[in-house]
């Protein structure tokens, strides 16, 4: 399964597969009679690893809200780090229906970082004036736009490299810092 993620769709058969896997093509049938239901089962499996990773850090309510903010991020972009962009490209011009669910699967993971955000607030780590659903909202605007295989291709980057500089934006446009005085700030 590791090999869809790595190559891509197209760049693997299934005789690749069922010798990596080190059983018979005949018994990688058995389990998944089409490559497309092999694709399914690795991305979920790719999606429930992602998951894990974001609830271990979640759960981690000794560290500032922020860290685990950006530690959440980072692990998410390293994990998706794994993902070649020929897979990605495929599967937005091939699958669309998978794509889409990737995005949707993404897009419900960062939403779900409203309460950290609300959070790191009340811990006056940001701008207690920030309207923390926009803020995410605007994040994910970033993320959909940006981090998406046609971009990152065209600017040869990487998902990992464009998901730390969006977050290093994000969080610094966010963040009270020495020079960030509140009070100064218009209300956004």
């Amino acid at each position: 399964m590791a090999l869809f993620l790595a190559r891509g769709f197209h760049k693997v058969n299934t005789d690749e597969i069922a010798q990596a896997a080190g059983i018979s093509k005949r018994t990688l049938y058995r389990y998944f009679p089409s490559k497309d239901e092999l694709v399914t089962a690795t991305l979920e499996h790719f999606k429930m690893q992602v998951r894990t990773k974001f609830v271990l850090v979640l759960s981690q309510k000794e560290l500032p809200p922020l860290h685990r903010f950006r530690q959440i991020l980072t692990q998410v972009a390293q994990e998706l780090s794994k993902v070649s962009r020929s897979l990605m490209v495929d599967l937005q011009r091939e699958r669309p229906d998978i794509f889409a669910q990737m995005v949707e699967f993404r897009t419900a993971n960062i939403r779900s970082l409203i309460g950290l955000l609300k959070e790191a607030r009340e811990k006056k780590e940001i701008n207690p004036d920030i309207d923390v659903p926009f803020a995410i909202d605007m994040l994910l605007a970033s993320i959909n736009t940006l981090l998406i295989p046609e971009y990152l291709v065209s600017h040869n980057y990487s998902f990992e490299f464009g998901l730390e500089k969006i977050t290093q934006i994000f969080l610094d446009g966010i963040k009270i810092g020495e020079n960030k005085h509140p009070s100064k700030r218009r209300k956004i």
